[in-house]
């Protein structure tokens, strides 16, 4: 039995258009829920989560009102809120990568707020 692979060219691209056209659901019309958002925030949080230390020794260090102990805070307070953050943006991460294709009663949304690295620019 020989396979013809000039037919399976045509057709496995008209299938996959054919099932991507028609199969649709409510659930997937919003731009920011859906399987495949849930699954690239789950990579983007694995991805900058080590991030997360230096953004909190910053801000920490920024927000520290006698100057004087702005380092010293910085490198302590930030570093462990980082490190609490990194971890916490890892977990969320890997749960979102493993569970992409169910909404897991939070209609889609993110494991915690705020779902992006930087909240409020």
């Amino acid at each position: 039995m020989r396979i013809n692979w000039q037919r399976f060219r045509v057709i496995v691209p008209a299938f996959c258009l054919l099932t991507f056209v028609f199969c649709t659901s409510d659930a997937y019309a919003a731009l920011e829920k859906g399987p495949v958002q849930k699954l690239a925030r789950g990579l983007t949080h694995i991805v900058t989560a080590p991030f997360q230390i230096p953004k909190e020794i910053i801000q920490t260090t920024a927000e520290t009102e006698p100057v004087y102990l702005a380092p010293w805070r910085g490198m302590t307070v930030g570093a462990g809120t980082g490190v609490f953050s990194a971890g916490r943006q890892l977990i969320s991460g890997f749960y979102d990568l493993f569970t992409f294709w169910s909404p897991t009663g939070r209609d889609w949304g993110p494991v915690f707020e705020p779902a992006t690295l930087f909240p409020e620019i």
